[in-house]
């Protein structure tokens, strides 16, 4: 048989084979749509805004800017000018406002496309009659009719350059930000609609991410199955619900690796409940510490209230990931705290000492009243999270409200996760189950 007429295996495609790339760049963009719309049900004042041109990819951006800016001014400046790179400009700022005209403004649409002529302009610039400037200051006049009322004072601020390339970039300038304007307003009208449809249209994206990608679970398996073997360690009841409250706990407890998939998307908001709970709970520590170690003279609300206030401010900074973290900062302002608190008399050396002895007891995260004060709101959360509304348990003081508040951050994450996800839950969880 000859090598023409042999069948020879289909080679394998390389992953950088345009239906590859094509399947990636497909799966990369149902995954921002999911984002997105799930960013959208979770933050209403969601707002996309300009980078900073502090980053990176800004002072990239700015030199990049500045040296097509400066091939556009030296085109300008040749004899006879070449406009060339203007044409184009020209063409992108056309492009740019026909999409931000309204749908029923089909006049105005009609007049851009008109006057914005390239064919037009290219026959000025060979009878040398093209006036770049004065087309830029006709942009300016659509921009004005276009822009949001709150953007007049910097479009109007335009036409007084009369530098071609000054014009050219404070006019590319508003338009990224009449863009901007124009995709927060699809945002907010999306929202209400969104809202109605969330749960099934992120269910059914995600769903169609698993077709393409088997392994998009992977992760989320193994919280599933760490939790599982976690809580058969621990003698604990393991039924579908009791996995998943424990599983969705473990994420105020612990950083779980790898980021399970079905919540990576609000992995930063469970680690923010996170914090709020642990200074909660830390904060009502010290108050049972300080009242029950000091005495009759701390048993009052407003002692109560400062020692709240005071470590709240304190683990504010979002790089404090636990109270226990600064916790010498903290004694030696609570000490203060119990001074002012004192007036009938000046505290003794060894009544400070006795206080900070309290505090520091504190350092260990096995302390008894902590880990009393934790196990409390965790049944607390557990027990909302299956649907039971009870009261705030013992032992929180004036923190009970802020509990409350950190409570319904969390079910509310919770409630929402499970109902996208509980289908894969559930499979997975038989799959663990039966292993």
């Amino acid at each position: 048989m000859s090598d023409q007429n042999k069948d020879y295996p289909e080679s394998p495609k390389s992953p950088h084979s345009s239906e590859a790339m094509a399947a990636a760049s497909s799966q990369l963009e149902e995954k921002a749509r999911l984002e997105l719309a799930h960013e959208l049900y979770m933050n209403e004042d969601l707002q996309m805004s300009m980078p900073s041109p502090h980053t990176i990819y800004g002072q990239v951006k700015e030199i990049v800017h500045r040296a097509f800016w400066d091939t556009v001014r030296e085109d300008l400046t040749k004899t006879p000018p070449q406009f060339e790179h203007s044409l184009s400009l020209l063409e992108e700022m056309k492009g740019i406002l026909t999409e931000l005209v309204p749908a029923g403004a089909v006049s105005i649409k009609g007049q851009i496309n008109e006057v914005m002529d390239m064919t037009l302009y290219r026959q000025q610039i060979e009878q040398n009659t093209f006036d770049v400037g004065g087309v830029v200051r006709y942009v300016v006049e659509i921009m004005l009719m276009l822009c949001a009322p709150a953007r007049d004072p910097v479009i109007r601020a335009i036409l007084s350059k009369s530098d071609p390339v000054d014009l050219f970039k404070e006019v590319f300038s508003a338009l990224d930000l009449m863009r901007l304007d124009f995709v927060n307003y699809q945002l907010r009208s999306l929202r209400p609609q969104l809202l109605a449809n969330s749960v099934q249209y992120e269910q059914d994206k995600f769903r169609s991410l698993l077709a393409t990608n088997p392994q998009a679970l992977d992760n989320t398996k193994l919280w599933i199955e760490s939790t599982v073997q976690k809580m058969r360690g621990n003698n604990e009841t393991v039924s579908p619900s009791n996995i998943l409250n424990t599983a969705f706990i473990r994420l105020l407890e612990e950083q779980v690796e790898p980021v399970p998939e079905t919540v990576s998307m609000d992995i930063a908001r469970f680690v923010r409940v996170s914090r709020e709970l642990s200074a909660v709970v830390f904060s009502a520590t010290c108050i049972n510490v300080l009242q029950s170690g000091v005495g009759p003279v701390l048993q009052t609300d407003a002692f109560a209230n400062k020692v709240r206030v005071t470590v709240y401010q304190l683990v504010s900074d979002e790089f404090i990931n636990h109270p226990r973290d600064i916790l010498p900062h903290i004694t030696e302002k609570l000490v203060d705290v119990v001074k002012e608190t004192v007036t009938t008399r000046p505290l003794t050396d060894q009544e400070c000492a006795n206080v900070r002895n309290l505090l520091s007891a504190l350092e260990n995260a096995d302390n008894p009243v902590y880990c009393l004060i934790w196990q409390r709101a965790k049944l607390y959360l557990v027990s909302l999270c299956s649907g039971n509304v009870g009261p705030v348990p013992g032992g929180f003081s004036v923190c009970a409200s802020d509990l409350q508040g950190v409570a319904s951050k969390f079910t509310h994450l919770v409630s929402y996760n499970r109902g996208v996800f509980g289908p894969f839950y559930g499979d997975l969880i038989s799959q663990v189950s039966t292993s």
